[in-house]
């Protein structure tokens, strides 16, 4: 299993969504989970989604994540 962090920020007064690609190239055909190091926060998402399509993420004004990305097959 790999281990990768994901930190996203909400730079501004209102807030934001987008569809962030990620960095990482070894997600074809693997679960990702998603694991929020600073609340309870979790998702599971399919690997060959994150790339064709993205992390959607919606976050308040000044909204942070940081994201422990566990991957496996």
């Amino acid at each position: 299993m790999a281990r990768s962090l994901l930190v996203s920020l909400n730079y501004g007064l209102t807030q934001g969504q987008c569809y962030v690609t990620l960095p990482f190239v070894d997600l074809t055909g693997k679960k990702v989970i998603l694991r929020d190091l600073l609340s309870a926060t979790s998702y599971e998402r399919e690997g060959d989604d994150l790339l064709t399509q993205g992390l959607y993420l919606d976050l308040p004004a000044w909204g942070f994540h940081i994201f422990a990305c566990d991957r496996s097959d």
